[in-house]
């Protein structure tokens, strides 16, 4: 691979990093999001959530690009737990994206058609690191109760429809939907500043699942491109 192809790489590493930061903290915190709104559905919804000791997700990813016109698709998989993340996608390329309550690491592993070393991107939870991903908001003490409003639930069949608004401009995101059934969060829903919707389809819960924090924590390969945001 030419050294020019590897800063491009680096580049596009970078800015996927933060979408998908963005990504896992909406999840996340979204449980946050309505503890002052006591008649929402949300709300017990995630209460479930945030009483198991791990929760493991099976979930297709779609980002439908507003600027190519086209959808890419991935399959893969969430580990919740407390603070902790871990998002694993398998399909069609190999990546994770880890956060241990203090760092948050992205991997890239390379296609099998091209061989090359992992690339890891790191960051830390400082207040710089908040500002140039776009998630100090999110990662508050007031959460997403204070930069996202619920407007409205409409059950529509067996869904519940959740709408919210983000109420500071610096957000990246412009409209989140959360889709509830059965008592399960479904579906989430975002469209980023530049028009691109992502839709999270949460196939397979379970509250119950077994493993260690362990998973959780991360340390590079030999031999890794570690990049520190």
């Amino acid at each position: 691979m030419k050294y020019v192809d590897i800063k491009v790489e680096n580049v596009m590493i970078s800015l996927i990093t933060r979408k998908l930061f963005l990504s896992v903290m909406i999840f996340a915190f979204t449980s946050i999001a309505v503890e002052g709104a006591k008649k929402s559905q949300l709300t017990e919804v995630v209460s479930k959530y945030k009483k198991s000791n791990l929760v493991k997700i099976e979930l297709t990813k779609t980002v439908k690009s507003k600027l190519l016109a086209k959808e890419n698709k991935y399959k893969g998989i969430i580990y919740l737990s407390a603070n902790k993340f871990r998002l694993n996608i398998e399909e069609p390329d190999k990546n994770q994206i880890i956060f241990d309550g203090k760092t948050i690491w992205n991997v890239q592993f390379p296609p099998k058609e091209l061989p090359g070393p992992v690339q890891v991107a790191k960051a830390k939870l400082d207040k710089n690191t908040k500002k140039q991903i776009l998630i100090s908001s999110l990662i508050s003490k007031e959460g997403l109760s204070k930069n996202f409003k619920v407007e409205k639930e409409v059950k529509k069949d067996e869904k519940v429809l959740v709408s919210l608004t983000p109420t500071q401009n610096e957000l990246s995101v412009k409209d989140l939907e959360i889709v509830l059934v059965d008592k399960k969060i479904s579906e989430i829903n975002y469209i980023d500043d530049v028009g691109n919707k992502t839709s999270y389809f949460f196939e397979k819960t379970d509250f119950n699942a077994k493993g260690s924090t362990q998973i959780f924590k991360y340390t590079p390969p030999k031999g890794a491109q570690v990049t520190n945001l």
